[in-house]
């Protein structure tokens, strides 16, 4: 099932006390394609100082559709993620998820809240035109009422405990819509900045079973300069202290004894600097920007042949301002199902390209005295058109910047 992040907000999660919401609506230009009668942005960039609350975005999101996919299947009395607001003497609040998405031809606006160890509340409404709305789901806690199609799921009210969402047990038991709005979640990835390894794995395979991708990460892969010019995916045995260890730190039992990993060919060249022949580099022998790019590539592949939402944390990581700026283009240039790209970063190079970004783009995180986190878009300041962003956010104009104190 197809899903255009229109907005996300989050309320009282960690660093977010007060309702902070992000926007992919924009005016129309290059930088957006129509959805549902909205103007909708292909990418956008968020910066922050460090604990200012850019990887809690991303991370309150991944909350969000963890729930959504899998609260029916956690166990009775299971604990909640309420990871409230913490430097406030505020006790017994909840926290609030909202998320507005384009599913096939409807909006929908999907809410929740949960509370110390139980669901709050939880609504669904389909935006009408003209701002109106039509009702599907409205609970207060154990009060559950159900509109339109979903009443033909009255059934699961009895089977929805009061830490699971209505929505996800409805998903379980074959309701359409919500099957439909948790596939939507589904075709959310979320891209932690310290786990990009985890990606890994997903590339690789991609790289084996599908041709398409394969000749497509190879492409990029050498657009990129990384003299790269094939790779081989072989199996490669695990020493038995290498399978003992990744059963204690991973808890996991069925240890395969061998696993997937890619050699890339490397041109060689004698003292005249005459191509003969090729050398295998295993993947582990690879610099770490290669790495990283590679990791993240099969996300991204799949991202845009599926028309999916993609959310990279920490996304220059390893990566040269040109890649950054080359993965952005990949989702601006091309995009034809426009997927969407949300990145967190403190790449301030790619705000010196000015007329390759529109301000609705541009996004900042940024903390209070008060431990408060706040979130607040480029479009909200008055600027000159020659105004050179990068410089001014550098100067303090945006605000957005860490206070360090000289030594």
């Amino acid at each position: 099932m197809k899903i255009a992040l229109i907005e996300f907000s989050v309320e009282n999660f960690k660093i977010f006390k007060n309702k902070v919401t992000f926007s992919t609506v924009a005016r129309k230009s290059d930088h957006t394609f129509e959805n549902n009668g909205e103007s909708l942005l292909k990418t956008s960039l968020v910066y922050g100082p460090n604990a200012s609350g850019k990887s809690t975005l991303l991370d309150a999101l991944a909350v969000m559709r963890g729930l959504v996919l899998n609260s029916a299947t956690i166990k009775e009395g299971a604990k909640l993620p309420y990871h409230k607001f913490l430097l406030s003497d505020e006790e017994n609040s909840p926290i609030v998820w909202e998320i507005v998405f384009s599913m096939d031809e409807k909006i929908f606006k999907y809410s929740f809240a949960i509370l110390n160890d139980r669901i709050f509340k939880e609504t669904l409404v389909e935006i009408l035109t003209e701002g109106k709305e039509k009702k599907y789901l409205v609970r207060n806690e154990q009060s559950i009422e159900l509109f339109d199609v979903l009443k033909k799921s009255e059934d699961v009210i009895s089977k929805t405990r009061k830490e699971v969402l209505f929505l996800s047990a409805a998903s379980q038991w074959n309701d359409s819509l919500a099957i439909g709005i948790a596939e939507c979640f589904k075709n959310i990835n979320i891209i932690s900045g310290q786990k990009n390894e985890r990606h890994g794995g997903f590339t690789v395979k991609l790289f084996k079973e599908n041709p398409e991708a394969r000749a497509k990460i190879l492409t990029f892969l050498k657009k990129a300069d990384f003299c790269i010019d094939d790779g081989v995916i072989e199996k490669i045995e695990l020493p038995e202290k290498v399978r003992e260890h990744m059963m204690l730190i991973g808890n996991q039992k069925d240890i395969p004894n061998s696993v997937d990993t890619i050699n890339f060919s490397h041109a060689k060249f004698n003292s005249e600097k005459e191509n003969v022949g090729f050398e295998k580099i295993n993947m582990g022998n690879e610099s770490m920007g290669t790495q990283k790019f590679f990791d993240i590539l099969g996300p991204i592949i799949d991202t845009i042949e599926n028309d999916k939402v993609l959310f990279i944390d920490e996304f220059d990581n390893s990566l040269h301002p040109f890649l950054t700026k080359f993965i952005v283009d990949i989702f601006e240039k091309n995009n034809p199902k426009n997927a969407q790209l949300i990145v967190t970063t403190h790449d301030t190079s790619l705000l010196s390209y000015k007329d390759d970004f529109d301000k609705a783009q541009i996004w900042f995180t940024e903390k209070d005295k008060f431990g408060i986190g706040n979130l607040f878009s480029l479009a909200e300041f008055n600027l000159r058109n020659d105004t050179e962003y990068s410089k001014k956010y550098l100067e303090g104009r945006f605000g957005a910047l860490p206070f360090i104190e000289s030594l």
